[in-house]
């Protein structure tokens, strides 16, 4: 048994004015436990705010990679979209959104890079600047296609703030048909340690080039492609979580019905992912979706607590219980249930194995709607 001393508790916990100033002892008997906490006690919860997940857990550098987000953030380039500027050159080539001819139909949008005989290309900003650091090795993939005769390699490069290029790859010759390229960048030992540089494409020559789905990926928690931050993953590890709540908060329901957390267009290839707008003003790419969160509970050794759609919206659309358009999200609930926790040879499960998680995971609760 240890005892402590604490003075004037009265003006910590708000006794009665007459005991303030007053001394009580307390007693802790180290050797009688009390009420045991079962294990599955603390956990986490996250919700797409502030970039947690895009420009935060999922380890993906690039922000808008598919051309979609709302908004423009470059003064005098209103073609652009939003987080992606011209690289200045000589003789300035034409950059354009273009919707013909998508190399899925989830991914609507390509930029096009319209050469005019000179060294062009376009810019990536990342959130708020891609981090830079030396020995460092980078993972670039995109689809690109050439236009009018185009048949040049294209340069993925990291360029620092002060305009010097810490790392340079290029593609092979890039053909006239949509064909996904990946290159490996690799800062030298000397490289600047830095969060405000830009990643750039570019290409020489006549013609056009058209990018899609533009990605840029440092090494991510225990090198599974497409994860997750490790510095941010060590220190949830750390914690030890039993459990984690997803997708959490406002995020589940969405503002409308279109915009709701559609887990059936966020699995399978990133290709396959349209995104939505998310409840905070910007887009989620979507690149983190199911798979991402249940890979995270993998890595953590922790249970999903599976937060369900429950047939309303932040606007307050709602279809009411026991109508029989309710049908489509009870199934849908029902049929995400069983891509977490039914097994591989299930009809949900097969689907879950294809994204690289053969093994069903342990549900023991699920939330109806968002913390009602």
């Amino acid at each position: 048994m240890k005892r402590f001393l604490a003075a004037a508790i009265g003006v910590v916990v708000g006794v009665a004015p007459a005991l303030a100033g007053t001394s009580a002892v307390i007693d802790v008997q180290v050797d009688q436990p009390g009420t045991v906490i079962p294990p599955t006690f603390a956990g986490l919860m996250t919700e797409e705010i502030n970039h947690s997940y895009d420009g935060g857990l999922f380890a993906e550098l690039i922000q808008n990679r598919t051309f979609q987000d709302p908004g423009d953030r470059h003064e005098g380039d209103s073609d652009l979209p939003a987080h992606w500027s011209i690289v200045s050159q000589a003789k300035p080539a034409k950059v354009t959104i273009d919707t013909a001819d998508p190399v899925t139909p989830a991914l609507p949008r390509s930029l096009r890079i319209d050469l005019a005989g000179d060294k062009g290309g376009v810019a990536n900003d990342g959130y708020w600047g891609i981090a830079v650091r030396p020995n460092t090795r980078y993972t670039v993939s995109f689809y690109a296609k050439g236009g009018r005769g185009f048949t040049a390699p294209v340069t993925a490069a990291i360029v620092a703030d002060d305009g010097a290029t810490v790392a340079e790859a290029s593609t092979p010759a890039v053909g006239a048909d949509w064909k996904k390229y990946s290159v490996t960048l690799s800062t030298r030992a000397d490289a600047p340690t830095t969060a405000k540089a830009k990643f750039v494409l570019s290409a020489t020559g006549t013609g056009s080039v058209s990018f899609s789905l533009v990605s840029l990926f440092p090494s991510t928690y225990q090198d599974v492609p497409n994860g997750l931050r490790p510095d941010l993953m060590k220190l949830m590890a750390d914690m030890h979580p039993a459990f984690i709540r997803l997708p959490g908060g406002n995020y589940l329901e969405g503002d409308t019905f279109e915009t709701r957390f559609n887990w059936k267009k966020m699995i399978g290839r990133p290709e396959d992912r349209p995104g939505h707008m998310g409840c905070w003003g910007y887009r989620s790419s979507d690149g983190f979706g199911l798979p991402q969160y249940l890979l995270w509970c993998k890595q953590l050794n922790a249970e999903p607590v599976l937060a369900l759609f429950a047939g309303y919206t932040l606007n307050h659309s709602h279809v009411n219980a026991g109508l029989p358009e309710m049908k489509q999200f009870t199934d849908e609930a029902l049929e995400e249930i069983e891509y977490v926790s039914g097994p591989a040879d299930s009809e949900w499960g097969k689907k879950r194995a294809a994204d690289g998680l053969p093994d069903p995971f342990p549900l023991h609760y699920v939330e109806i709607g968002n913390e009602d």
